[in-house]
């Protein structure tokens, strides 16, 4: 049995601790340790009523052998900083995937990665490491997602498009059948991507237009 250990202490990993317990492998392949302190707005207060302990913080934590992690940040730099310390550490990561998720079998999926209730991704999608698919979103069929992306709920990537690295997607944004979003780019709350979103660009609206 291995011992599931969330970094972070704000409200997403208070989200992601409910959510763990619906997931796969829960209590046959791991249980729940506790949290682990960043150092970016985490507030171990909110985390008093869950009656799991915080083990440590990011910069001290000794690995246990039987430790796995899940980086329950949403921030990408904060997310890739302590994914790298903990990897460093000599820790591994594992998917979190709710049981209401639906994966088709052919998907690709590396790991860290948090898919939680009610997503779905599709025939021949691609996720990258540490992905966040927030309730509802999902990945159309050979969609592509890079690694340290997040989809808030209800986002979706159609059929061919492809998001870069460290992507965001805020709630309910849409990018069309094989639109293109590069590494950073940022789609706001409802917006609907047409063709393609540069580097570091920002965009809201349907259409997406630069803000």
């Amino acid at each position: 049995m291995k011992h599931l250990i969330i970094i972070g202490c704000g409200g997403f990993a208070r989200e992601v601790y409910w959510h763990a317990q619906n997931s796969h492998g829960f209590q046959y392949e791991w249980d729940i340790k506790g949290f682990l302190a960043g150092d970016i707005k985490d507030k171990p207060s909110e985390l008093a009523k869950l009656n799991k302990p915080i083990v440590g913080d990011i910069n001290t934590y000794s690995v246990d052998k039987d430790d796995v992690f899940v980086c329950a940040i949403a921030n990408a730099a904060a997310r890739k900083r302590f994914t790298d310390t903990i990897r460093e550490k000599g820790g591994c990561f594992i998917n979190i995937i709710h049981n209401t998720a639906l994966i088709q079998g052919n998907v690709k999926m590396g790991e860290g990665n948090i898919i939680c209730p009610f997503t779905f991704v599709n025939d021949h999608a691609t996720i990258g490491n540490h992905v966040i698919l927030n309730m509802g979103a999902g990945l159309g069929h050979d969609s592509c997602i890079g690694d340290f992306s997040s989809m808030m709920g209800g986002a979706c990537l159609c059929g061919f498009a492809h998001a870069g690295r460290n992507t965001y997607f805020a709630t309910n944004a849409v990018a069309l059948p094989s639109s293109k979003i590069d590494d950073d780019g940022y789609v706001g709350v409802g917006s609907v991507v047409f063709k393609h979103v540069h580097q570091g660009q920002k965009v809201f609206g349907n259409p997406a237009l630069e803000i």
